[in-house]
């Protein structure tokens, strides 16, 4: 396919490293960006260990190391160490969470594109899909153009809370950590400044967040008497959750948020779609159409897992009665260590098993360490015996054919 063109719609950290790894393959790729410049909004600050290792064996880790020293100097975080939570239960065990804003990480994906020749068009609105390529993929985000434009089914479960995530400067006394409370969940930290809140009282009546309703939401929330004297970033989120029935139809794929969208808890959301770029870019540098319909099958599951422990997470949280106990049996449950261990690994995205007709029991599992700077796939020893290891760092085959 190297005489063919992929548009990708989106320059979001998915929609850039999807097409890094097709610049890889000598895929001519332009990305089509509606914004004329970066969002600064606060959004992931952090991706999961695996996500690091994924981006390492392309041989991003000393870009992406320097960026989380710098950044967690600056913004004095101090969660080195975190493996995550599950529904504000900080008991999860495995590869430790990177610092990592989303800002961050666009800034490193967008400089290797270029380098790679990627061609990077902002301010581009998308109306339709004859964008002159053989392949359009929608990395545009949970209110995907793309998406609507071909047709996709998207069903799934509509909104029933409010969220917020902000920077600001709290004045009043605001525990760090997580608290549930009667009226809903506050959490403070660890980013110096940094607040959460929820509210299960519906969905936003609006998008915009002011000072004075994030500060109304606080005290409502917290019961605190506290005040917000400024708002250095802010935004709303909720639990819709949604996903597609299908990543491709025809010649149009999605990815990341176009093809699924849920809450945030566990802090899934960006290492669901990166990962998702690192299945499909290889795989559509092929053109082989029997290899992409792979895309679907390997990673709507995955996704599928996402949406129902992300929801399961919300009913965990709600303030009433019956929730709260809840709650506390599965805080009980998190202290088994086979419990401990299924939660980590399904939230990390650790325990990952592709089918590739081979029985071996690491089949299909993803295998760290190895360099795969260049975009292909290569070959190892693995328990004595030869292993195939896919572009994507996942292993095909183990053993003699």
């Amino acid at each position: 396919m190297k005489t063919s063109d992929v548009t990708v719609v989106g320059a979001g950290p998915v929609g850039l490293l999807l097409a890094c790894e097709l610049a890889l393959h000598g895929v001519r790729t332009t990305v089509l960006e509606r914004l004329t410049t970066r969002a600064d909004t606060i959004k992931a600050q952090m991706i999961s260990g695996r996500t690091y290792e994924m981006l390492a064996m392309r041989g991003f880790a000393p870009a992406v190391d320097a960026a989380s020293e710098e950044e967690a100097t600056r913004l004095a975080w101090n969660s080195r160490g975190s493996t995550g939570h599950f529904a504000g239960l900080f008991k999860l065990d495995g590869l430790p969470l990177v610092m990592l804003s989303q800002q961050a990480l666009e800034r490193i994906l967008e400089a290797r594109a270029r380098d790679l020749g990627v061609e990077i068009r902002r301010g581009v609105e998308v109306t339709g899909l004859d964008l002159g390529s053989e392949y359009v993929v929608g990395c545009d985000g949970g209110r995907s153009t793309v998406r609507g434009l071909a047709g996709f089914d998207f069903p799934g479960t509509g909104p029933t809370l409010t969220g917020y995530q902000a920077i600001a400067d709290v004045d009043g006394d605001l525990p760090n950590g997580w608290h549930r409370t009667p009226a809903g969940v506050h959490a403070s930290g660890p980013l110096q400044g940094r607040i959460m809140l929820i509210e299960y009282d519906g969905p936003p009546a609006t998008r915009e967040v002011t000072r004075e309703n994030l500060e109304a939401a606080l005290r409502r929330v917290s019961g605190r008497d506290v005040r917000i004297t400024r708002v250095h970033t802010a935004t709303t989120w909720t639990d819709n959750t949604r996903q597609v029935t299908t990543y491709r139809r025809g010649d149009v794929l999605l990815a990341g948020d176009a093809a699924h969208v849920h809450s945030p808890f566990g802090g899934q959301g960006l290492n669901l779609g990166l990962q998702d770029a690192f299945n499909l870019g290889w795989k559509l540098a092929t053109g082989d159409s029997a290899l992409l319909d792979t895309y679907t099958a390997e990673r709507h599951p995955v996704g599928d897992r996402v949406l129902r422990n992300t929801l399961a997470q919300v009913a965990l949280t709600r303030p009433d009665p019956r929730s709260r106990e809840l709650h506390a049996l599965f805080s009980d449950l998190l202290d088994l260590p086979e419990v401990k261990a299924r939660i980590s690994a399904m939230v990390q995205g650790t325990d990952i098993r592709y089918e590739t007709g081979c029985d071996h029991p690491l089949a299909g599992t993803f295998l760290p360490g190895l360099d795969l700077s260049s975009g292909k796939g290569t070959t190892t020893v693995l328990d004595g015996v030869e292993a195939t290891v896919r572009p994507d760092g996942h292993l095909s085959w183990i053993g003699p054919r």
